[in-house]
C-alpha cells in the first residue's frame, strides 16, 4: 500500500468570474498544471450562493447561471504553501480551505519508470515559434525571457520545419555568449548579446537544424523521454498526422509529472531495494569545492575548468553552506564589471592565459570573496535517495544541479538531471521499476 502525508485545498469560485478575459477556474487549472502539482479536479455546482454565486429573482424564483465552482487539489504541504500566495493574489475573493490527508495510493501508473500516460496529456499547447525568414536578433529576444534555450520554426502552414537553439546560434550564427548567463541579464548584458552575433540579421533557415525529432500527442510519456535521454534533447515539438504543431513537451515537463506523482516524498532512513537506482549511482565524486573566504580571482579559475559549471561552498566540516554559479558571479558583481566578466566566463580561459583587460577586470572585485556571491538556501539531496525522487525535488526547486550529502549532512558529491533521468529510464528497462 502507498501511503504518506498530504494537504488538500479546495477553493470556491463562481462560474462566471474571471481572470484576464479567461474563465478564472481554467486559469487557475492552468496555473497549476504549469506549477507541477500532483493533480486538480473542478467540480460545478447544481445550486449554491455566495459571494460570486447568488439566488436571483424576477416575476419566478430562478436561480443564476453563476453557479459554484470547487477546484479540489492535492500535493505535499509544501507545495500547496509555494502556489497559496499566486491563488489568492488571483482569486482575492474565493474562499479557500486547507486540510491534511493521508494519501493511500498515487492514483497513477507506471510505465518504464515514468507515470503511466501520454504527450497529450504533459505537453505546452501555447508554444512560442519562430519563422524560417524570422531575424536571428528576434531569436536572441524571444528567448532572453523564457525558461527554455530553442524554438520550433514553423511554416505558414503551422508545420514544423526545424529548430533554433542556443547552439546553433553559437555555432553556425557566430553569437560569443551563450543564453546559459541569461539569468543574470540586465541592459549590458542584452547589449553584449547582440553586439556577439557576427550578423544580426541573418536569417533563421541559414542556421536552423533542419532534421527535427518529433513527436505525436499519444506518444507514452515514457518513449518521449528515452528519445530525449538518448537524442540528447530538452524539447520535443509534438505534430499531428500532417506535421503540423499542437505542442511542445519539455524534459521540465517530464520533471514536473514525475514530481506530481511522487507523494509522499521519500525520508531519510528509507531503504531502496531491487534495482531502483540511488543518487550515489550516479553523482560526480570530483566536486569543486571553496570556503567562504575564498577570493573571487579564485573563484574564477574554479568556474571555468569545472564542467558543472557551479562551485559549492563548504565550512571545515564539510557541510555545504553555499553555492556559486557562474550567473551568480556576473550577476552579483558591480555594473561596470559584468560586460567582461561575462566574455571572460564564455571563453574559459584559465586566468594564467587571460588577457591584461581580464586581469584588470578581476582586479575591480577585489576584496570580495565567496561569501558575498554565494546563493545561502542550497537545495541538496542525500546520496541513498532514489533517483526518481531527487528528479521530483530537482524539478520542484528548479534546479539542474544539486549538491549530494551524506547522513551527516557532509559533502559527497555532485548530480544533475541528464544523469539521474538516464538511470531512471535504464533501471527501468531492467524491469527494477
Amino acid at each position: 500500500m502507498f501511503t504518506g502525508k498530504g494537504r488538500q485545498l479546495t477553493i470556491y469560485l463562481g462560474e462566471t468570474d474571471q481572470h484576464h478575459h479567461k474563465a478564472l477556474y481554467m486559469a487557475i487549472v492552468e496555473l497549476l498544471r504549469r506549477e507541477g502539482i500532483a493533480g486538480a479536479t473542478v467540480t460545478r455546482g447544481v445550486a449554491g450562493f455566495g459571494a460570486s454565486s447568488r439566488i436571483h429573482t424576477s416575476a419566478i424564483l430562478r436561480l443564476s447561471m453563476d453557479l459554484p465552482i470547487v477546484i479540489t487539489l492535492i500535493d505535499r504541504a509544501e507545495r500547496i504553501e509555494q502556489i497559496l500566495p499566486a491563488l489568492v493574489e488571483m482569486a482575492p475573493s474565493a474562499l479557500m480551505t486547507l486540510q491534511d490527508v493521508e494519501i493511500a495510493r498515487p492514483g497513477i501508473g507506471f510505465r518504464h519508470g515514468l507515470p503511466d500516460v501520454t504527450v497529450e496529456r504533459v505537453m505546452r499547447r501555447e508554444v512560442v515559434t519562430v519563422r524560417a525568414d524570422d531575424s536571428l536578433t528576434r531569436v536572441v529576444e524571444l528567448l532572453l525571457d523564457k525558461d527554455f534555450t530553442a524554438l520550433p520554426v514553423v511554416d505558414t502552414g503551422g508545420r514544423v520545419v526545424g529548430m533554433v537553439s542556443d547552439t546553433d546560434l553559437l555555432t553556425r550564427g557566430g553569437m560569443q555568449i551563450g543564453l546559459s548567463l541569461k539569468r543574470a541579464a540586465d541592459a549590458e548584458f542584452v547589449r553584449e548579446l547582440h553586439r556577439s552575433l557576427e550578423n544580426p540579421e541573418r536569417r533563421v533557415n541559414e542556421i536552423m537544424t533542419r532534421e527535427v525529432v518529433t513527436v505525436r500527442p499519444d506518444t507514452s510519456l515514457a518513449d518521449a523521454a528515452h528519445l530525449m535521454v538518448t537524442r540528447r534533447l530538452k524539447r520535443l515539438p509534438v505534430v499531428d498526422a500532417s506535421g503540423k504543431l499542437v505542442g511542445i513537451l519539455g524534459r521540465l515537463d517530464v520533471l514536473n509529472t514525475i514530481a506530481a506523482v511522487h507523494i509522499p516524498e521519500w525520508q531519510p532512513g528509507t531503504t531502496v531495494v531491487g534495482e531502483h537506482a540511488t543518487v550515489a549511482d550516479v553523482m560526480s565524486r570530483d566536486v569543486p569545492t571553496v570556503r567562504e573566504s575564498t577570493a573571487v580571482a579564485e573563484l574564477f579559475e574554479m568556474l571555468v575548468s569545472s564542467t558543472h559549471r557551479r562551485v559549492v561552498v563548504i565550512d571545515s566540516e564539510r557541510r555545504v553552506v553555499g553555492i556559486i554559479a557562474d550567473s551568480d558571479l556576473v550577476s552579483r558583481v558591480a555594473p561596470e564589471s559584468r560586460a567582461g566578466l561575462i566574455r571572460m566566463l564564455v571563453a574559459r580561459v584559465p586566468l594564467g592565459k587571460t588577457s591584461e583587460e581580464a586581469r584588470q577586470h578581476l582586479a575591480r572585485l577585489h576584496g570580495q570573496t565567496a561569501a558575498d556571491l554565494m546563493t545561502r538556501k542550497v537545495v541538496t539531496v542525500r546520496a541513498e535517495m532514489p533517483v526518481a525522487s531527487a528528479l521530483a525535488l530537482s524539478a520542484e526547486k528548479r534546479t539542474k544541479r544539486m549538491p549530494v550529502v551524506d547522513a551527516d549532512g557532509k559533502l559527497v558529491g555532485i548530480v544533475g538531471r541528464t544523469k539521474m533521468m538516464r538511470a531512471l529510464l535504464a533501471g527501468a528497462a531492467r524491469g527494477g521499476m
